[in-house]
């Protein structure tokens, strides 16, 4: 029995992990949608947090292209009950890391989801301005400016 079980455990941890972008990624901070990108003050990882992503739904991690770990997706799935019995709704976020901050280049999503950058990067903003989450270093300073970002006191 314990060498089913060892065998078992040995096998998992051989399998190929869930593929998700590294801390260095998700710790850069978000950008706006506007022409000079400016800095939200919170990182990827802080907004996709405060906004509880996957928690409600199966979220996804991956790559367009192999080769480059500065691009990535993130796909939100979850069925909800329609008029006419269950429906798959979806948002596909894709991310680039440009510098030192992420900017949401792509959004596609189920009909009737808007997948306006502009629109989509306010939403994503309600959860960390809501909670007061903790903003990245630069906007901790006295005086710092981020988009739609109102500093502590």
């Amino acid at each position: 029995m314990l060498l089913v079980v060892f065998g078992g455990a040995a096998v998992y941890k051989l399998m190929p992990g869930e593929e998700r972008p590294a801390r260095k990624f998700t710790d850069l901070e978000l950008a706006a949608a506007d022409a000079a990108h400016t800095g939200t003050c919170y990182s990827l990882g802080t907004v996709l947090i405060a906004n509880g992503a996957g928690a409600n739904s199966v979220a996804t991690w991956s790559r367009p292209n192999e080769d480059d770990d500065d691009r990535w997706t993130l796909l939100l799935e979850n069925v909800h009950h329609g008029p006419n019995g269950p429906q798959h709704v979806f948002q596909k976020f894709t991310f680039q890391r440009v510098g030192e901050q992420v900017r949401l280049v792509d959004v596609d999503a189920t009909e009737r989801i808007s997948t306006d950058l502009a629109a989509n990067i306010d939403g994503l903003l309600e959860g960390p301005h809501d909670m007061r989450s903790t903003p990245v270093d630069r906007c901790q300073a006295s005086g710092a400016t981020g988009y739609r970002f109102t500093a502590r006191n």
